[in-house]
C-alpha cells in the first residue's frame, strides 16, 4: 500500500488553508443559528417515543414562545414522565419562581398516563399548550371559561365538583 504524501507546494497549502477557515465560519454560524431549545427531559425507556415527543415538544414549545410572546419565561424547563404522583394524577402542571437577580424561570411537568389512561402525543401536547397558557395567566387578571364538545352519541362523564371553586 502507498504511503500517502503531503503536497508541499505553496497553492495547495494556501487551497487547505482557506477551506478549513470557511469551514470553521460555517460551524461558527450554525452554532448561532441552532442555538440549543428549551432543555427538555423525557424519562421514559422507550427511545422512539422519548425522540419523538423531545421533538414534537420542543417544535410546538418554540412555536407557543412565538405566539405568546413574553408571557413565558426565556429560562423554561419542560420534564416528561410515565405519571406524576399526586392524590389524583393531573396530566400536567408548572411552578414558576424568580431567582435572586429577579429573572422568572418555569418547570413544566407533563405526565403520560393519568388515572390509568395512556396518553397520545396530541394530548400530551395539548397539555404543554395549557400549562403555557396557565403561565402567562399567572400573572394576569384572567377569568377562564370552559367551552365543552359532545360528540353525537356520546355519554356525558360525571366528573367530580372541584376543589378549588367558590362555594355556591
Amino acid at each position: 500500500m502507498a504511503k500517502r504524501t503531503r503536497c508541499e507546494c505553496f497553492a495547495s497549502q494556501l487551497c487547505h488553508t482557506i477551506s478549513s477557515l470557511i469551514a470553521g465560519l460555517a460551524r461558527a454560524i450554525c452554532r448561532l443559528f441552532n442555538r440549543r431549545g428549551v432543555p427538555i427531559e423525557v424519562v421514559i425507556t422507550d427511545n422512539a417515543r422519548r425522540r419523538t415527543l423531545t421533538r414534537e415538544i420542543s417544535r410546538k414549545l418554540r412555536a407557543l414562545q412565538h405566539i405568546l410572546g413574553t408571557g413565558i419565561p426565556d429560562d423554561v424547563v419542560v420534564i416528561v414522565t410515565h405519571v406524576i404522583p399526586r392524590r389524583r394524577q393531573p396530566a400536567g402542571c408548572f411552578q414558576v419562581g424568580l431567582r435572586p437577580d429577579g429573572s422568572r424561570y418555569a418547570v413544566i411537568r407533563l405526565a403520560l398516563t393519568t388515572n390509568g389512561h395512556r396518553l397520545c402525543t396530541d394530548e400530551v401536547l395539548s397539555t404543554l399548550a395549557e400549562q403555557c397558557l396557565g403561565i402567562l395567566a399567572e400573572d394576569a387578571k384572567t377569568v377562564v371559561v370552559p367551552t365543552e364538545y359532545q360528540p353525537d352519541g356520546g355519554s356525558q362523564v360525571e366528573l367530580l365538583d372541584d376543589p378549588l371553586a367558590p362555594a355556591a
